[in-house]
């Protein structure tokens, strides 16, 4: 028998198991406490040789998001070099200002229609493809642009291209997850934003160091196409989602996928089988996932509409706890604290999403020990007590020069704080909450309300800086209370659940209650067995 036939048979023999009566390993793997314990006993070696190799098909799909991190810091940093402002007849501030960074956000929310067209109709990696691609295009036009208006038409292109890109990766790297690591593996797919924001400080520190024309700022544009155009290179050298091809009745590539990249390499193995099945059962025929323009599915029950509340939750809370007014008008903060040297504010520019992206790394490995609701009440109650200190050293720090200092301080804590819990759970929790038939486009959707939100801030955080200066902080003061009680109140815990479970937590009268009972109970399960 050939190589051809036997991987035929293998897959005849997994479906198989699941097809007939015969077998009771089909009722162990339905019951959802017995999928977590074969899930557990099968984990896979964190270095062998097909867990690397699962390793570059997430790194692939993490470049992804350095894209918007670039773009955050690139706006940022140029908005506040000379030789931008001179090129365009900007001054760095109000409303002008705001309309240049918001066109990006409105390229993102007009791509919406397209992200459930490219993503469930041509599969998570044609999606990650195209929208690269676009990003490219958009680069070059917004590099080469002598005229306000063929910048904010490239930036418009650009903000198109990396929705469409932005909302087919966490979807990928959610279902190519192994499931025993899926929390640290997911959660690590948003820390690279900060490695986008990174490069992009950094290269502006350098061209706006050495370069005085208009190429201290087209330079870092320039290089916003480079991790785009990477993406667009290695995408096809790694395996579509294997959740995807299932619901597209490709059962057999499904299974070769579960088997290299969660198996070991073996088709019989415990871990493919349980995973198989749960998708197969998750995928009906009649699932809305294959009509890309359906979205009733994501409304049409109570768990489904509670569901797709904490996506918007989610969505607005990650944009509006102040992280958006940092990200683009750090430069402009620094400034009111007193510090007039553009090079200056550049360098801390730069350092600021370093410190973040280690906290953010360091919260990604903790997101199954300490759990969902807790890291994001924890780290939203202290940015309210970071925000009241830039808030009240701001306002004296023109006449005293220690508050000044403790503002920059806060301002790097405030950032640490915020990466350390919703960088790796902006895109996580909103993927978890959501059923498997429905992820791509409330993935979609969550990108939806992302822009929205950041449009409201980004055009109001200008004209406000400009007219109230530092009473501006105020309002995130006040905004971040509110967000702690409505994550107390209505935030599902979904550590440390299966897919399964989480489907009867949110199908419950309290989903909250039973989420925390469920958590406490999994955990004493893990303790008598240790």
């Amino acid at each position: 028998m050939d190589s051809k036939d036997t991987k035929h048979s293998d897959v005849e023999l997994v479906e198989g198991r699941y097809e007939t009566d015969s077998n009771d390993a089909k009722e162990d793997a339905i019951a959802t406490h017995n999928i977590e314990v074969i899930v557990q006993a099968n984990k896979p070696s964190l270095w062998s040789k097909n867990s690397l190799k699962l390793y570059f098909c997430l790194l692939v799909s993490y470049l992804v998001s350095t894209m918007n991190g670039y773009d955050g810091s690139l706006m940022g940093a140029v908005n506040d070099m000379k030789q931008y402002q001179k090129s365009f007849g900007l001054n760095g501030k109000g409303s002008s200002t705001g309309i240049v960074f918001i066109i990006y956000n409105l390229g993102q929310i007009a791509a919406f229609p397209a992200i459930g067209w490219l993503a469930d109709g041509y599969g998570r990696r044609w999606g990650m493809f195209i929208g690269c691609v676009i990003v490219v295009i958009g680069t070059a036009v917004q590099t080469t642009a002598n005229g306000l208006g063929q910048f904010q038409g490239g930036r418009f292109i650009l903000g198109f291209g990396a929705a469409i890109a932005s909302a087919s990766a966490p979807a990928y790297v959610v279902e190519i997850s192994h499931p025993a690591y899926r929390g640290t593996q997911a959660g690590l797919y948003n820390v690279c934003w900060y490695l986008g924001s990174i490069i992009a400080g950094w290269c502006c520190v350098g061209s706006n160091r050495h370069m005085n024309n208009s190429w201290a700022w087209r330079t870092p544009t320039v290089v916003q196409a480079a991790i785009p155009a990477i993406v667009a290179l290695l995408v096809f050298f790694i395996p579509e989602s294997p959740r995807w091809l299932i619901a597209q009745d490709r059962n057999q590539e499904a299974i070769e996928i579960l088997a290299k990249y969660h198996g070991e390499g073996d088709h019989n193995s415990p871990v493919v089988q349980v995973e198989f099945q749960e998708m197969r059962e998750q995928i009906g025929t009649s699932s809305s996932d294959k009509i890309w323009w359906d979205y009733r599915d994501l409304v049409n029950t109570r768990a489904a509409r509670y569901r797709l509340g904490l996506v918007i939750a989610v969505a607005f809370f990650g944009q509006w706890s102040g992280n958006n007014v940092v990200s683009y008008y750090m430069p402009t903060m620094f400034q009111q604290t007193g510090i007039e040297s553009s090079d200056t504010r550049l360098v801390l520019n730069g350092i600021y999403p370093v410190f973040c992206m280690f906290a953010a790394i360091w919260g990604a490995t903790l997101l199954d020990k300490l759990g969902r609701r807790a890291m994001l009440m924890g780290a939203t109650a202290f940015t309210v007590v970071c925000f009241a200190i830039i808030t009240a050293g701001t306002a004296v720090s023109s006449t005293t020069k220690g508050a000044s200092y403790a503002v920059i301080a806060f301002i790097y804590i405030f950032g640490m704080a915020f990466s350390w819990a919703y960088t790796p759970l902006q895109t996580l929790y909103s993927s978890e909450v959501l059923e498997t038939k429905t992820r791509a486009k409330g993935s979609g959707l969550n990108f939806l309300f992302v822009n929205i939100a950041m449009c409201v801030n980004t055009f109001a955080a200008p004209i406000a800086m400009e007219a109230i200066g530092w009473r501006y902080y105020i309002v995130f003061i006040g905004w971040n209370c509110f967000e702690v009680f409505v994550i107390w109140m209505w935030f599902v815990e979904t550590a440390g659940h299966t897919l399964e479970q989480i489907t009867e937590i949110f199908e419950s009268p309290n989903p909250v209650k039973m989420s925390l009972e469920a958590r406490k109970r999994n955990a004493n399960c893990d303790n008598n067995s240790a």
